[in-house]
């Protein structure tokens, strides 16, 4: 029997795959590298942010929709550019979440990590049972994952089921690729969820057919508005 968990603020319509955004409407969330101008990294904060009801996608794209909103404002200063692109140049997850709560003024987000020398460091299991505990509370999770040449990514988890007993698998939405119309996830990543190796590439990104290493999370704190619907 198929039964996955779902984050609540993910809508899917008519239109596609949606949120409700800050202002309590409808809003498109998804990002695919081109849409506007950037890193994988800064896309996936923007759909986390969104998810969690702090931006809608027409503050991404148009400087005259802020409507007096201070943290919109300061999340265009700082991450746009000429309001309508994001900044390239590699920052790394601890640094986007210390600018990104300094544009809100309080602990918004917080990033946990494998890495040495990390602010948050864990061990790779402690990293896995928070990607669980927070998909659990039905809230989204970005990743970072580092590949056997070394190159990074980051996706957007949204969802999950357990799969075999070493195995939780994550539907993401994946900014390095298309979203189709009627996908709600567009990428699969499959968690060794019980190796206690903290270096191991035996995680397994589906759409590249290749085994990665998650290594970084970022959460945001604040819950969104609990929902019924759709899942």
């Amino acid at each position: 029997m198929f039964t996955a968990k779902f984050i609540n603020n993910i809508i899917f319509d008519g239109k596609g795959l949606r949120a409700i955004g800050s202002r309590g409407n409808l809003t498109r969330v998804f990002a695919q590298q081109g849409d506007l101008d950037g890193s994988c990294l800064i896309y996936c904060l923007m759909m986390m942010l969104i998810f969690h009801k702090k931006l809608d996608w027409k503050d991404l794209t148009n400087d005259e929709c802020t409507e007096g909103n201070v943290f919109v404002d300061r999340i265009q200063r700082h991450f746009l550019q000429r309001l309508n692109g994001l900044h390239r140049g590699g920052i790394d997850m601890d640094d986007l979440s210390e600018k990104m709560n300094l544009c809100f003024g309080d602990e918004l987000s917080e990033v946990f990590s494998t890495i040495p020398g990390s602010l948050h460091t864990v061990t790779r299991r402690e990293l896995h049972q928070k990607i669980r505990a927070q998909l659990d509370a039905r809230k989204p999770v970005l990743l970072g994952f580092h590949r056997k040449s070394g190159m990074g990514h980051s996706v957007v988890a949204v969802g999950y089921r357990k799969e075999a007993w070493n195995r939780l698998r994550l539907f993401c939405l994946d900014p390095g690729h298309r979203l189709l119309f009627m996908q709600i996830w567009n990428n699969v990543i499959d968690l060794d969820y019980l190796s206690n190796d903290d270096a191991a590439i035996t995680d397994v990104n589906h759409y590249e057919e290749n085994k990665v290493c998650i290594t970084s999370v970022l959460i945001i704190n604040e819950n969104p508005v609990e929902m019924d619907w759709p899942f």
